[in-house]
């Protein structure tokens, strides 16, 4: 039976690995838009820091797909799923076809429309190529904004004042999808930023930047406040990468719906990770754009269900938001 995974994250490893150890004999393929072997996103703070190495922010369960015969296809993005005849179509004009799907496609940031411009200080806060592209901008004089409203612009903030960059983090009203920080953790991780010797402007938004040299930048605010820099850190939500599922049967709200087993609508279609979010739950049980922990059990459990299992999985707080690869939220914040 061949398991065709979309993603090369925590939950489509996470879930050949278990897929593996159920079935011995089972075809797996991980298809990933990624171009390089699966590193660890949490990971990619201390790269612009200089704390971490390529080397060092590689995910380990990815280290021997191959020798557990999984095979892993990079530089595939998906972009149509044909389920009448089980198959996936990619970008490079490929497809591969499948019994049993899972979506663990994860998401991308949303970017505003007055950031959707190609100049150079402009960096999308994402992917091991972006963090490097950060860290190399950030050693250009001149200050840094990050924007964002939440988790990964504390990230942000954190790694560029480690570079000893003047840093301004514009903070937009409260995240649209996950949990907001709010009340003391709010206040406890906010007063570490600025002691950090951050800028917060809260609430406020970027309407529009333009270079004023070659290595400068300025960035104007709702509020009229220009902000002259050498650097714009885009660290916004990542919204759930679904659009290749129009068209296909399978339900989509802001992500891929699924029920307690992470099953879609369409048959032997499952769906994990950042991308999924669960049907008929209140908000605050919702899917969650951050949570490393919750993906990898998220893809453990879809993984034992693909194959025959039949596990819910729990909804509580903590499994989506409290912990990020070994470190509270706060914690991390002033790691």
């Amino acid at each position: 039976m061949q398991h065709l995974i979309l993603g090369g994250g925590p939950a489509g490893i996470a879930a050949a690995r278990t897929i593996r150890k159920a079935k011995s004999d089972a075809g797996i393929v991980i298809a990933t838009d990624e171009t390089e072997a699966p590193y660890l996103r949490p990971l990619l703070p201390d790269l612009i820091l200089g704390e971490a190495r390529d080397e060092t922010i590689l995910d380990p369960q990815g280290a021997d797909l191959a020798e557990k015969g999984v095979r892993l296809l990079t530089g595939r993005r998906a972009v149509r799923l044909d389920m009448g005849n089980r198959k996936v179509d990619f970008s490079d004009g490929t497809q591969e076809g499948y019994d049993v799907l899972l979506i663990a496609t994860g998401g991308k940031p949303e970017i505003p429309a007055a950031l959707k411009k190609e100049l150079p200080a402009i960096r999308v806060f994402d992917s091991r190529r972006d963090a490097l592209g950060i860290k190399e901008r950030a050693g250009l004089p001149g200050g840094a904004v990050v924007y964002g409203p939440g988790y990964l612009a504390i990230e942000a903030c954190r790694a560029l004042r480690g570079t000893k960059k003047k840093v301004v983090w514009i903070k937009p009203d409260l995240p649209k999808y996950g949990y907001p920080i709010a009340g003391e953790l709010e206040a406890s991780i906010l007063d570490d930023v600025r002691n950090r010797g951050a800028r917060i402007m809260e609430g406020d938004e970027i309407v529009h930047v333009w270079e004023k040299g070659p290595d400068t930048s300025v960035v104007l605010t709702r509020g009229g406040v220009e902000i002259p820099c050498s650097l714009v850190v885009i660290a916004t939500e990542r919204v759930p990468s679904v659009g290749f599922l129009a068209g296909s049967g399978v339900m989509v709200g802001m992500g891929v719906l699924v029920d307690d087993f992470l099953r879609t609508s369409a048959p032997n279609v499952y769906a994990a990770g950042d991308c999924a979010e669960f049907a008929g739950k209140p908000k605050k049980v919702g899917r969650i754009n951050f949570g490393w922990r919750s993906a990898i059990k998220q893809g453990q459990l879809a993984g034992e269900n693909m194959t025959g299992g039949n596990r819910r999985f729990g909804s509580e707080q903590e499994n989506y938001f409290w912990a990020l690869f070994g470190f509270s939220l706060l914690d991390r914040a002033r790691k």
